[in-house]
């Protein structure tokens, strides 16, 4: 698959520091970029092809690129203590919150088509916003037009992940996929870096022994 990436539009060192700085995230929350995740998953499921103008355009159109005018003036200041210049500070947040939230799905995409490739007679659909916020399952998997199981993708550090906060997300999530067990259906998790599937024979295993007992 030809997949376009938002590559990081300020120097890397730099760029890292200000996503560690709390009083510079606090202004990439729903409160002030919107629902991204959810206005992304609108735009996916409401059309054919999937084009990074579609989504920006998208995201314009139900969000409003004049409201990151406000999120500028907030952190404007700190940008400055970290060396950015107006550009670059604008390039920060459109990046953060147009090419983030494209280049996570596109690793999805990544990871349901390299899943496609090993079951070619199933079929994968992408779940709702509400789908995954309830249950935090990103894909179902359909053999025969039967539901067979539900993935949840993440990147391969977050199965390292360990602080406190970390854990009691991790936590909750297994919470919600135990839901979605009880009441749809098995679920695996698919972990990926750098463009493919780590632990794919693991997960491949996992989903054959699914199929297996299930059809």
């Amino acid at each position: 698959m030809n997949r376009f990436i938002y590559k990081v539009p300020i120097d890397d060192v730099k760029y890292r520091k200000l996503n560690k700085d709390k009083s510079i995230n606090a202004y990439f929350g729903v409160k002030y970029v919107g629902k991204c995740v959810k206005i992304f998953n609108d735009y996916y499921l409401s059309t054919i092809k999937i084009t990074k103008e579609g989504w920006e355009r998208y995201y314009g159109q139900n969000f409003g690129y004049q409201k990151l005018g406000y999120v500028m003036g907030k952190i404007q200041d700190k940008c400055y203590s970290y060396g950015l210049d107006d550009d670059e500070i604008k390039k920060y947040i459109l990046h953060r919150v147009i090419g983030q939230t494209w280049n996570g799905m596109m690793n999805e995409e990544m990871v349901i088509s390299e899943l496609n490739r090993s079951f070619p007679k199933c079929t994968f659909n992408k779940t709702t916003f509400e789908m995954d916020h309830e249950y935090c399952i990103d894909w179902e998997m359909y053999y025969n037009k039967s539901l067979l199981l539900g993935i949840q993708i993440k990147p391969i550090s977050y199965k390292y992940m360990s602080t406190p906060y970390q854990l009691r997300a991790k936590e909750n999530h297994q919470l919600k996929n135990k839901m979605y067990s009880s009441q749809y259906a098995p679920y695996v998790y698919a972990f990926y870096k750098d463009g493919e599937i780590k632990e794919k024979e693991e997960l491949i295993n996992k989903i054959n022994t699914i199929l297996y007992t299930k059809t």
